[in-house]
């Protein structure tokens, strides 16, 4: 009797109304505009394997890969990383591998923020290009600054708080999810070509 809205992530053996950031859609769009860039050695850097938006996420890398032809590289594809520093450290052997990757795609803010650092690291932020799943404070400023597929924090919150009123107002309808799009904000860092 207990009205509940999921957010971000749906339950598991519970019906409830869910509200997601369209995750799939959105990390193939970020792929897909490195690939539209020239880029065919796209890493993939994602959270952890076990959280279905991280899921969802390397699904999206896969499919455009996919549909662009391209052969996924099992030396690039990492997952399971759940701090900053555990991206960077993958980064660094990312970028230290005989072919490296040309363009990486950090799955999440802290992901792709320790995959910035070890670029940063090692003087390569300018010949390495990046797209991160999620906005974050001062992606903008950075140079390069941080092209992102951005979630709508606002529209998701206000979807959650509309469907939980409803419910709380007597609404017995068909639980339902509601999916949100996303928004690819080009800046920069995704727009590197790769090495001739």
């Amino acid at each position: 009797g207990v009205a509940m809205v999921f957010v971000d992530r749906p339950p598991h053996q519970l019906d409830a109304d869910v509200i997601l950031a369209a995750n799939r859609d959105g990390a193939r769009d970020g792929v897909a505009h490195l690939i539209a860039h020239g880029h065919r050695d796209i890493a993939f850097l994602g959270d952890l394997a076990t959280i279905r938006t991280a899921e969802e996420r390397f699904a999206g890398y896969v499919s455009a890969m996919t549909e662009a032809g391209l052969p996924m590289r099992p030396d690039l594809l990492v997952k399971n990383l759940d701090t900053a520093d555990a991206a960077k450290a993958a980064t660094e052997r990312l970028l230290a591998l005989p072919q490296p990757p040309t363009a990486l795609f950090g799955a999440q803010n802290l992901v792709t923020i320790g995959a910035l650092r070890a670029l940063r690291d090692a003087g390569r932020q300018h010949e390495v290009a990046l797209v991160g799943f999620d906005d974050f404070e001062l992606a903008d400023l950075l140079q390069p600054a941080v092209t992102v597929v951005a979630q709508d924090p606002q529209e998701i919150g206000h979807l959650a708080a509309e469907r939980l009123f409803a419910r709380l107002d007597g609404d017995d309808s068909p639980f339902h999810t509601h999916v949100v799009t996303t928004r690819l904000i080009v800046r920069g860092s995704g727009e590197i070509p790769p090495p001739r």
